[in-house]
């Protein structure tokens, strides 16, 4: 009898736990909060540590002779033979009722048929209402109906019916009547055999971290947000600028913004000093002038040629964690201690980059809580019997690490459904 299994979370973990499982011939609901698969990493151009798009990833080596390349934006998620993905959901509840789970789910509307869309964006052409685009950091507008990722999945746009004036313009131009400006959410409920939770991170936002101007001057950003403008489909198509669209000569990254600190986040985020590094190699090819602030580096063996590439590119490092940063002019200076040369510097810069703690998204979840550490990561050891967890949701940690982890959970639930078969 064909075993059920639901994943919680469509980041890269939770895809490829998904995919393999149903390459295993097991029935898989991949369950996904947002409109489009990803997570994080969609938001994220190059990934190390083979600066391939983000999405562009080997699902497992081993099983295609290292030439079989997965790209989720191209992936086979809709169509796939046992696998069924469920965006715009949220998990409600999670109860076991003797060997089997009762997963109860809630579906938002997305207000177009996936069943009769043929995604020929006509409806996006003539929408009137254009808003900021939180994605890119609000410096470029999308419309009320609009594709979160352009190549994401699924491939069909989603109304924001917050924003939309339901003038009825997109509603007359689908020629296939995709569109439903009244949908409602919907509830169901699936049995399964075995959860599989792979909710991911997010980085904390520096305007609960004092010191660092975040949300006071526009020029002080994130690593993620860092990454969308170094990305083609960006807000500035790839051109490093600043808020007031000056292209940018020079950048400070300070590492461990609130991480090891016993006033914000206790532990290290692991994966930060590598897609810093990655960043500043990509800056240093624009001739951008980079100072990396640290307090130590922890770079894993398979990154170590960015920390080496970065250092003959001429990228600038300065040991000691700022003090704070503040405005001068129309720029961020930031203040910090060199401990090596023991003097006090101001590092004057376009842009100042944050490396904020990845924290997990479990948390939000109550159904979740009875098994999370004191940070809000699953604990393997403490996991209950066939609710299983893997990548991110574990504890912060790189995406080779992160698809590793899930390709192991996969062959592990395999193996305890086909023992209690």
């Amino acid at each position: 009898m064909t075993k059920t299994v639901v994943v919680v979370g469509a980041g890269l973990a939770g895809i490829h736990v998904a995919q393999q499982l149903a390459d295993l011939g097991m029935r898989v609901h991949l369950i996904e909060k947002e409109a489009t698969v990803g997570g994080l990493a969609t938001h994220l151009g190059k990934v190390f540590p083979t600066d391939d798009c983000a999405l562009c990833l080997d699902a497992c080596k081993e099983l295609h002779d290292d030439k079989h390349r997965r790209c989720q934006y191209r992936s086979l998620l809709g169509t796939q033979k046992g696998l069924t993905l469920h965006s715009l959901t949220d998990v409600r509840s999670i109860k076991k009722n003797g060997g089997k789970f009762s997963v109860s789910l809630r579906t938002q509307p997305r207000f177009i048929s996936p069943d009769r869309c043929v995604v020929c964006l006509e409806c996006i052409n003539v929408c009137d209402v254009e808003v900021p685009d939180e994605r890119n950091l609000g410096r470029s507008k999308r419309k009320a109906i609009y594709r979160p990722v352009p190549q994401g999945v699924p491939l069909i746009p989603v109304i924001d019916i917050e924003s939309c004036t339901k003038c009825g313009k997109c509603v007359d131009v689908c020629g296939v009547d995709a569109i439903d400006l009244e949908q409602k959410p919907k509830n169901r409920t699936i049995n399964a055999d075995a959860v599989i939770i792979a909710t991911g991170v997010e980085e904390l936002a520096p305007s609960m971290l004092p010191g660092y101007a975040y949300g006071v001057c526009e020029d002080v950003l994130t690593q993620r947000e860092l990454a969308r403008l170094l990305d083609t489909t960006g807000p500035t198509n790839g051109s490093v600028l600043t808020a007031s669209m000056k292209p940018v000569e020079s950048v400070t990254m300070i590492l461990c913004a609130g991480s090891r600190d016993l006033n914000a986040v206790e532990y290290c985020s692991q994966a930060c000093c590598t897609y810093s590094l990655k960043h500043a190699i990509m800056l240093r090819n624009f001739g951008i002038n980079v100072t990396i602030c640290y307090m130590d580096l922890r770079v894993p063996l398979h990154s170590q040629h960015y920390l080496t590439l970065a250092r003959d590119l001429g990228v600038r490092f300065v040991r000691g964690k700022p003090d704070q940063v503040t405005v001068q002019g129309d720029s961020p200076v930031t203040i910090v201690e060199d401990t090596e040369s023991r003097k006090r510097i101001e590092i004057e810069s376009d842009l100042v980059v944050l490396a904020s703690p990845l924290v997990s998204l479990s948390s939000e979840k109550k159904e979740f809580t009875v098994t999370l550490d004191e940070y809000g990561f699953f604990s393997r050891q403490g996991s209950r019997e066939r609710i299983y967890a893997c990548g991110t949701s574990t504890g912060p940690t790189d995406i080779p690490n992160s698809v590793a982890e899930a390709n192991s959970v996969a062959l592990q639930v395999y193996l305890d459904l086909q023992g209690g078969a």
